[in-house]
């Protein structure tokens, strides 16, 4: 190719998703399933969500509102702050990306740790930001300490996940309240709160930054897990007024679509669709510790829709991901996240819970069978 591609996009690699689900049943013939990867709400779609989708059917030959005015207001009423401080977008991402096309120059560097959200270091690789990691702390979570001694003059943003993705940890209140007093105010900090719904209801020592009000904050939520609505790509951010302004210059006019902002509004009116997966995930999260513990496998006790396991060797890992896919039950191996000998498996429905932890003690009983010695 003649056409002169900067070294930073170049170095970076276009998505591949893999076979789908449909090609793995063709190739190893299971009839039940379990689809626990990605961190999905397999309740499904709030039944509100559905209405105000269908409704928005007869408007689809015009443009959506560019301000998304009715949602963001909802979204301020929710979280008690003004809708000027709300940004919408196509999915968390889509905020992301907007954060550092606004904020951010080339030669910045993006501080976070090893272990957290990949498309965070897929989106400051192209930005063309320098991203140092710092490793995750001896139970999984973020080091704080350590991230605070790598600020330095380049540093321009901090990311941090809470509750983090994929190792499920959170960031007390007092400890997260502490570490932004810390954080120069001419950093911006994100705090993605994708899985907030689920945390808040987890403990009680879970912060909501939404209403914290500083300068240099900015929090990240999504439609994706809780409300049931990963497909149609909606996220939002929480900030000071003049962030949000920053942010809303740089993002695309007509994000979200029409048929997005709709089934946000739909899904914000579904409480009882966000108890029932509230309610839901709790139970699966019991029901997937006790079966851990009486089999003996090490987990790291989570605060959102998904718990993490922790085997002794990238080997053993891949081992019982292959294993499950084999039998249908799609979990997520995490070499790419950086921790290769650890697994992440979302919680599903009762059914699909079920056929998990039925696999996972077949294949310990076979691990358990004494292999017989080379000859």
């Amino acid at each position: 190719m003649k056409i002169d591609i900067p070294s930073h996009i170049q170095d970076l690699k276009s998505y591949n998703p893999g076979k789908d689900i449909a090609d793995y049943q063709a190739e190893f013939g299971f009839s039940s399933t379990a689809i626990l990867w990605n961190n999905e709400n397999n309740l499904g779609v709030p039944p509100k969500a559905k209405e105000e989708i269908e409704k928005a059917f007869s408007q689809l030959n015009v443009y959506p509102d560019p301000l998304s005015r009715n949602l963001r207001t909802a979204l301020a009423t929710l979280n008690g702050v003004n809708t000027n401080q709300i940004s919408v977008e196509n999915g968390s991402e889509g905020i992301l990306a907007n954060i550092f096309k606004a904020f951010a120059s080339p030669g910045d560097t993006l501080l976070t740790s090893e272990g957290t959200f990949v498309a965070v270091y897929i989106w400051a690789k192209l930005a063309n930001l320098n991203c140092h990691k710092t490793p995750l702390n001896s139970v999984y979570g973020f080091d704080l300490e350590a991230i605070l001694n790598d600020i330095n003059h380049s540093t321009k943003i901090i990311y941090l996940s809470n509750p983090n993705n994929p190792t499920g940890t959170m960031i007390p209140e007092k400890d997260l309240r502490n570490f932004l007093a810390r954080v120069p105010e001419n950093i911006v900090v994100i705090v993605d709160e994708a899985y907030f719904e689920y945390a808040q209801n987890l403990s009680s020592d879970y912060p909501d930054t939404s209403r914290w009000n500083l300068p240099n904050l900015i929090t990240l939520r999504t439609f994706s897990k809780a409300y049931g609505l990963a497909g149609v790509r909606l996220g939002y951010s929480i900030a000071s007024e003049e962030i949000t302004e920053v942010l809303n210059k740089v993002r695309m006019t007509f994000a979200p679509s029409l048929l997005t902002q709709a089934s946000g509004l739909g899904a914000l009116k579904d409480d009882n669709f966000l108890k029932q997966t509230i309610y839901l995930n709790n139970q699966a999260l019991g029901y997937f510790y006790k079966a851990f513990e009486e089999l003996n496998i090490n987990y790291i006790p989570s605060y959102g829709n998904f718990a993490m396991l922790t085997l002794e060797s990238e080997e053993a890992a891949q081992n019982l991901s292959m294993f499950l896919l084999k039998n249908g039950v799609f979990v997520r191996h995490l070499k790419a996240f950086g921790l290769p000998h650890c697994i992440r498996v979302s919680t599903g429905l009762n059914h699909e819970n079920e056929h998990f932890i039925t696999c996972l003690n077949e294949f310990q009983k076979i691990k358990s069978i004494p292999q017989p010695l080379a000859e």
